[in-house]
């Protein structure tokens, strides 16, 4: 059995109802337990948020159901807290949406959770998500690109992921591609990247329970802190969070 290692979240989906993840506060908080058992101490509900991607709940009722998995989780699963995110679309307009709040900060900071567009009739240009992502940098925000092993342009141009964190964009990786992701384009990618210190963050983008996406992070972080320092793999696991929690 895979030993746990303790790790923040910064990653998932569990605001019940607002995008395609958990569908109901049951099933939130079966979720949270399931990250507790994997090692998680702090978690990040992070919904889809941009037009572009279909979702984009309201502010209001995200917070509202937000506050309500707080004061469950409170009771169930004390032991992990919760903080709120966005896993925004990257628009070239994203620095406006955020300024306009129609979603979430990572915990009020300037740090923001960011994607694109990964499936087979919308994969995005290696020069589109580097531009989208300077562009919100240059308006003062930390981008953090969710996932960058999924994204077809990454896999064809590790140069430009290089480039992406030679100017000061983050990546969180989502621990299950470093051990038990199946395509190995994803696996190989993300791999590289823990051996080139490239990660910053890790993440389970949980969805839901079975047959939908759970938790499943111990081994993929063993596989961290089997093939980088501890050091380096203590930072990504929840060194790295942890400041961002701070603001620093």
């Amino acid at each position: 059995m895979a030993e746990n290692k303790k790790f923040i979240d910064i990653h998932s989906h569990i605001i019940f109802g607002a995008d395609d993840g958990a569908g109901s506060l049951d099933e939130a908080i079966e979720l949270l337990k399931l990250d507790r058992e994997e090692g998680a101490y702090a978690v990040f509900a992070t919904p889809h948020y941009g037009i572009e991607n279909i979702y984009a709940p309201d502010a209001a009722l995200v917070m509202q159901k937000f506050e309500l998995l707080k004061e469950r989780a409170a009771a169930e699963v004390p032991e992990v807290k919760l903080y709120l995110g966005t896993e925004w679309y990257c628009a070239w307009t994203l620095a406006r949406r955020i300024r306009c709040r129609e979603a979430f900060r990572m915990n009020e900071t300037d740090y923001i959770l960011t994607e694109f567009l990964e499936y087979k009739e919308g994969h995005e240009k290696p020069e589109t998500i580097f531009s989208n992502l300077m562009e919100l940098k240059s308006q003062g925000f930390r981008p953090i690109l969710a996932h960058p092993e999924r994204y077809a342009a990454m896999q064809d141009d590790r140069d430009r992921l290089k480039e992406l964190t030679d100017n000061g964009i983050l990546l969180q990786v989502n621990a299950y591609d470093l051990e038990l992701n199946g395509s190995l384009r994803t696996k190989n990618l993300a791999r590289w990247l823990a051996k080139e210190r490239m990660i910053s963050f890790i993440g389970s983008d949980m969805h839901g329970l079975p047959p939908k996406r759970p938790p499943r992070m111990k081994e993929g972080l063993n596989w961290l802190y089997e093939n980088t320092d501890g050091e380096y793999a203590d930072a990504v696991a929840f060194g790295n969070a942890e400041k961002l929690l701070l603001g620093e």
